[in-house]
């Protein structure tokens, strides 16, 4: 076993918060570069351990998982240019892409997220989401109840969830709550004290497994 992230990390992600903007990116740009590899390189080596329990993740180069640092500016108020994240996305599929399930790692100045599931699904992909927990629930149930997923998560994120049932299906419905989601998001949080432990790899491998039926599910679903 062997550690991975440095404190520069979580020390270059602070120094990003505290002075977004493009002069001080480009005067420090060889710094946040040389933090970014940490976590290419962490996904380099977590991309295979992935595939020995989800086929469906294909082998990528791990510098195409990462998500830039810049903000799309364009078309928002909030004009801050960075990111003051590290974030990168192993697919079901073979490119990076939202809507599909996926294995989600996120570095920030106070903490790590491990995510799955799928993020903002489409139209057509989400309605067939739905479809497949609504009438396949007993299955889904057995999944967020089972051990190895309630260790690590507690449910799906309930981020932007809808205030009454979907059309199309039974307001009164027991689990209509499992409808109502936008997203379909298990998501853990650890420390960044834990990140920068040995051991760090074997442990996301642990979460991301117990995620794996969950995904499997949602992926059957869609495709």
């Amino acid at each position: 076993m062997k550690s991975y992230f440095s404190s520069e990390v979580f020390s270059s992600l602070k120094e990003l918060r505290e002075n977004n903007n493009r002069s001080w990116y480009s005067e420090n740009k060889e710094k946040i570069n040389s933090s970014r590899k940490e976590l290419e390189e962490f996904v380099e080596e977590l991309l295979p351990l992935i595939r020995k329990f989800d086929s469906k993740v294909e082998m990528i180069e791990a510098k195409k998982t990462m998500y830039k640092q810049h903000l799309d500016i364009r078309f928002k108020k909030d004009k801050t240019p960075f990111k003051t994240h590290y974030a990168a996305i192993i697919c079901h599929g073979s490119i990076k892409q939202m809507g599909v399930p996926c294995y989600y790692i996120h570095i920030e100045e106070g903490f790590v997220m491990l995510a799955t599931g799928v993020y903002s699904p489409d139209v057509v992909n989400l309605k067939k989401i739905r479809d497949e927990i609504y009438y396949n629930v007993d299955e889904f149930n057995s999944i967020l109840n089972g051990k190895k997923f309630k260790k690590y998560y507690e449910g799906i994120d309930a981020d932007e969830k809808l205030k009454n049932a979907p059309r199309g299906y039974p307001k009164d419905w027991e689990y209509i709550d499992y409808l109502k989601n936008k997203h379909f998001c298990p998501v853990h949080y650890c420390s960044t004290e834990k990140s920068m432990k040995d051991g760090f790899l074997e442990y996301v491998v642990e979460v991301f497994k117990a995620s794996y039926e969950f995904n499997l599910f949602l992926s059957r679903a869609i495709f």
